[in-house]
Protein backbone atom coordinates (compact mmCIF):
# COMPACT_ATOMS: atom_id res chain seq x y z
CA UNK A 1 0.00 0.00 0.00
CA UNK A 2 2.83 2.39 0.95
CA UNK A 3 4.71 1.47 -2.25
CA UNK A 4 1.63 2.23 -4.34
CA UNK A 5 1.29 5.63 -2.65
CA UNK A 6 4.94 6.48 -3.38
CA UNK A 7 4.49 5.52 -7.02
CA UNK A 8 1.43 7.77 -7.31
CA UNK A 9 3.33 10.72 -5.80
CA UNK A 10 6.25 10.10 -8.16
CA UNK A 11 3.89 10.01 -11.15
CA UNK A 12 2.29 13.29 -10.02
CA UNK A 13 5.69 14.96 -9.75
CA UNK A 14 6.64 13.76 -13.22
CA UNK A 15 3.32 15.03 -14.58
CA UNK A 16 3.91 18.46 -13.04
CA UNK A 17 7.39 18.53 -14.52
CA UNK A 18 6.12 17.71 -18.00
CA UNK A 19 3.42 20.38 -17.65
CA UNK A 20 6.10 22.95 -16.80
CA UNK A 21 8.13 21.93 -19.85
CA UNK A 22 5.10 22.19 -22.13
CA UNK A 23 4.22 25.61 -20.64
CA UNK A 24 7.73 26.94 -21.33
CA UNK A 25 7.62 25.61 -24.90
CA UNK A 26 4.29 27.35 -25.48
CA UNK A 27 5.69 30.62 -24.11
CA UNK A 28 8.73 30.45 -26.39
CA UNK A 29 6.61 29.66 -29.43
CA UNK A 30 4.57 32.80 -28.73
CA UNK A 31 7.67 34.96 -28.35
CA UNK A 32 7.09 35.37 -24.61
CA UNK A 33 9.90 33.25 -23.26
CA UNK A 34 11.22 34.48 -19.93
CA UNK A 35 14.67 36.01 -20.17
CA UNK A 36 14.39 36.93 -23.87
CA UNK A 37 14.88 40.69 -24.28
CA UNK A 38 14.13 41.32 -20.62
CA UNK A 39 12.54 44.66 -19.76
CA UNK A 40 15.10 47.45 -19.52
CA UNK A 41 15.84 49.04 -16.17
CA UNK A 42 15.07 52.79 -16.34
CA UNK A 43 18.10 54.96 -15.72
CA UNK A 44 16.13 58.22 -15.56
CA UNK A 45 12.63 59.68 -15.79
CA UNK A 46 11.78 61.87 -18.74
CA UNK A 47 10.93 65.39 -17.55
CA UNK A 48 8.51 67.01 -20.02
CA UNK A 49 8.72 70.69 -20.91
CA UNK A 50 5.43 72.56 -21.53
CA UNK A 51 5.15 73.46 -25.21
CA UNK A 52 4.74 77.17 -24.45
CA UNK A 53 8.11 77.03 -22.68
CA UNK A 54 10.06 75.33 -25.47
CA UNK A 55 13.53 76.64 -26.17
CA UNK A 56 13.34 77.39 -29.89
CA UNK A 57 17.00 78.32 -30.28
CA UNK A 58 19.56 76.01 -31.84
CA UNK A 59 21.55 73.94 -29.33
CA UNK A 60 24.50 71.64 -29.79
CA UNK A 61 23.91 68.12 -28.50
CA UNK A 62 27.10 68.56 -26.46
CA UNK A 63 25.65 71.52 -24.53
CA UNK A 64 24.96 70.38 -20.93
CA UNK A 65 21.30 70.70 -19.97
CA UNK A 66 20.16 71.76 -23.46
CA UNK A 67 16.44 71.10 -24.09
CA UNK A 68 15.64 72.42 -27.60
CA UNK A 69 11.91 72.01 -28.36
CA UNK A 70 11.62 69.99 -25.15
CA UNK A 71 14.05 67.28 -26.30
CA UNK A 72 16.57 65.59 -24.03
CA UNK A 73 19.79 63.91 -25.17
CA UNK A 74 21.21 60.42 -24.83
CA UNK A 75 24.04 58.18 -26.00
CA UNK A 76 24.04 54.61 -27.27
CA UNK A 77 27.59 53.41 -26.62
CA UNK A 78 29.34 51.29 -29.20
CA UNK A 79 29.24 47.54 -28.67
CA UNK A 80 32.76 47.26 -27.32
CA UNK A 81 31.99 49.60 -24.41
CA UNK A 82 29.78 46.96 -22.71
CA UNK A 83 27.35 49.64 -21.56
CA UNK A 84 23.59 49.04 -21.22
CA UNK A 85 21.23 50.62 -23.71
CA UNK A 86 19.65 53.89 -22.57
CA UNK A 87 16.33 53.23 -20.82
CA UNK A 88 13.97 56.10 -19.94
CA UNK A 89 10.73 55.96 -17.97
CA UNK A 90 7.71 58.01 -19.07
CA UNK A 91 5.17 58.66 -16.33
CA UNK A 92 1.69 60.17 -16.32
CA UNK A 93 0.25 57.67 -18.79
CA UNK A 94 -2.56 56.33 -16.59
CA UNK A 95 -6.02 56.50 -18.10
CA UNK A 96 -8.01 54.84 -20.82
CA UNK A 97 -6.12 54.60 -24.11
CA UNK A 98 -3.57 57.34 -23.38
CA UNK A 99 -1.05 57.77 -26.22
CA UNK A 100 2.66 58.54 -26.15
CA UNK A 101 4.28 60.40 -29.03
CA UNK A 102 7.91 59.33 -29.46
CA UNK A 103 10.28 61.64 -31.36
CA UNK A 104 13.94 60.71 -31.93
CA UNK A 105 16.70 62.33 -33.98
CA UNK A 106 20.32 61.20 -34.20
CA UNK A 107 23.21 63.63 -34.41
CA UNK A 108 24.14 63.75 -37.21
CA UNK A 109 20.68 62.95 -38.55
CA UNK A 110 21.91 60.08 -40.75
CA UNK A 111 22.47 57.25 -38.26
CA UNK A 112 20.28 54.19 -37.69
CA UNK A 113 18.49 53.98 -34.34
CA UNK A 114 15.66 51.97 -32.78
CA UNK A 115 13.27 52.44 -29.84
CA UNK A 116 10.69 50.22 -28.15
CA UNK A 117 8.80 50.10 -24.89
CA UNK A 118 9.55 47.34 -22.40
CA UNK A 119 6.56 45.25 -23.53
CA UNK A 120 7.55 45.25 -27.22
CA UNK A 121 10.22 42.57 -27.07
CA UNK A 122 9.52 41.44 -30.63
CA UNK A 123 8.83 44.85 -32.25
CA UNK A 124 11.55 47.07 -33.70
CA UNK A 125 10.69 50.72 -34.33
CA UNK A 126 13.75 51.80 -36.29
CA UNK A 127 14.63 54.71 -38.51
CA UNK A 128 17.54 56.33 -40.28
CA UNK A 129 18.16 59.71 -38.68
CA UNK A 130 14.68 60.21 -37.19
CA UNK A 131 11.82 58.28 -35.62
CA UNK A 132 8.27 59.55 -35.19
CA UNK A 133 5.63 57.26 -33.75
CA UNK A 134 2.51 57.58 -31.61
CA UNK A 135 1.45 54.52 -29.65
CA UNK A 136 -0.89 53.48 -26.87
CA UNK A 137 0.64 53.47 -23.40
CA UNK A 138 1.00 50.00 -21.93
CA UNK A 139 0.53 51.06 -18.30
CA UNK A 140 0.64 53.84 -15.72
CA UNK A 141 4.26 54.35 -16.74
CA UNK A 142 6.23 53.11 -19.72
CA UNK A 143 9.92 52.27 -20.04
CA UNK A 144 11.47 53.01 -23.42
CA UNK A 145 14.73 51.45 -24.56
CA UNK A 146 16.95 53.01 -27.24
CA UNK A 147 19.23 50.69 -29.17
CA UNK A 148 20.71 50.07 -32.59
CA UNK A 149 20.82 47.06 -34.89
CA UNK A 150 23.42 48.30 -37.39
CA UNK A 151 26.39 50.62 -37.06
CA UNK A 152 26.80 50.06 -33.32
CA UNK A 153 30.33 48.79 -33.77
CA UNK A 154 31.42 51.97 -35.57
CA UNK A 155 31.12 54.30 -32.57
CA UNK A 156 28.76 55.96 -30.11
CA UNK A 157 25.39 57.24 -31.32
CA UNK A 158 24.31 60.60 -29.92
CA UNK A 159 20.61 61.35 -30.20
CA UNK A 160 17.82 63.71 -29.16
CA UNK A 161 14.53 62.29 -27.85
CA UNK A 162 11.18 63.61 -26.64
CA UNK A 163 8.06 61.97 -25.23
CA UNK A 164 4.67 63.67 -25.21
CA UNK A 165 1.68 62.10 -23.46
CA UNK A 166 -1.81 62.78 -24.80
CA UNK A 167 -3.94 64.96 -22.49
CA UNK A 168 -6.43 63.12 -20.32
CA UNK A 169 -9.95 63.46 -21.69
CA UNK A 170 -8.99 64.05 -25.34
CA UNK A 171 -9.64 61.50 -28.05
CA UNK A 172 -6.24 59.75 -28.22
CA UNK A 173 -6.49 58.75 -31.88
CA UNK A 174 -7.41 62.27 -33.01
CA UNK A 175 -4.64 63.68 -30.82
CA UNK A 176 -2.07 61.44 -32.52
CA UNK A 177 -3.43 62.35 -35.94
CA UNK A 178 -3.13 66.09 -35.23
CA UNK A 179 0.50 65.89 -34.12
CA UNK A 180 2.81 67.31 -36.81
CA UNK A 181 5.77 65.06 -36.08
CA UNK A 182 8.20 67.39 -37.88
CA UNK A 183 9.65 69.59 -35.12
CA UNK A 184 13.06 68.00 -34.70
CA UNK A 185 16.03 69.90 -33.21
CA UNK A 186 17.77 70.08 -36.60
CA UNK A 187 14.87 72.23 -37.89
CA UNK A 188 16.10 75.08 -35.71
CA UNK A 189 18.44 77.52 -37.41
CA UNK A 190 22.03 77.22 -36.32
CA UNK A 191 23.34 80.35 -34.62
CA UNK A 192 26.10 82.17 -36.54
CA UNK A 193 29.21 82.17 -34.32
CA UNK A 194 30.58 85.52 -33.11
CA UNK A 195 33.14 87.09 -35.43
CA UNK A 196 31.88 85.17 -38.46
CA UNK A 197 32.48 87.09 -41.70
CA UNK A 198 30.45 86.28 -44.79
CA UNK A 199 32.28 85.82 -48.07
CA UNK A 200 32.31 89.12 -50.02
CA UNK A 201 30.00 89.30 -53.01
CA UNK A 202 31.76 90.29 -56.26
CA UNK A 203 29.70 92.62 -58.41
CA UNK A 204 30.51 93.88 -61.94
CA UNK A 205 31.72 97.51 -62.16
CA UNK A 206 28.97 100.05 -62.85
CA UNK A 207 28.58 101.31 -66.42
CA UNK A 208 28.13 104.99 -67.36
CA UNK A 209 25.20 106.31 -69.36
CA UNK A 210 27.46 107.00 -72.35
CA UNK A 211 28.64 103.40 -72.42
CA UNK A 212 25.06 102.15 -72.38
CA UNK A 213 24.07 104.52 -75.28
CA UNK A 214 27.11 103.77 -77.49
CA UNK A 215 25.66 100.61 -79.11
CA UNK A 216 22.48 102.52 -80.04
CA UNK A 217 24.43 105.42 -81.64
CA UNK A 218 26.59 102.95 -83.55
CA UNK A 219 23.57 101.22 -85.01
CA UNK A 220 21.98 104.54 -86.01
CA UNK A 221 25.19 105.69 -87.74
CA UNK A 222 25.43 102.46 -89.73
CA UNK A 223 21.80 102.84 -90.84
CA UNK A 224 22.42 106.46 -92.04
CA UNK A 225 25.56 105.44 -93.99
CA UNK A 226 23.71 102.57 -95.62
CA UNK A 227 20.80 104.86 -96.57
CA UNK A 228 23.17 107.43 -98.05
CA UNK A 229 24.97 104.83 -100.18
CA UNK A 230 21.72 103.34 -101.36
CA UNK A 231 20.41 106.73 -102.49
CA UNK A 232 23.46 107.37 -104.73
Amino acid sequence: MAKTKVNIQSFQLQLIGWQAVVFCVVLMSCGLSPGVEAACTPQKDFVPVPEDQYDRNYSSINTPGARPLGYDSGIIYYLGANEPNPCVRVTGTSGSGRRVEVMVQTEPATLDICVRDSTQTEIDNCGSGTINLCQEASGNSVNFEFYCKTGCEAGDINFWYRFTVSPDGEDPEEWCFDRTGTDFPNTLGQIIPPGHVNNPVTRPPPTSGLTRLLPAWTSLLIMLVAAFLFSQ
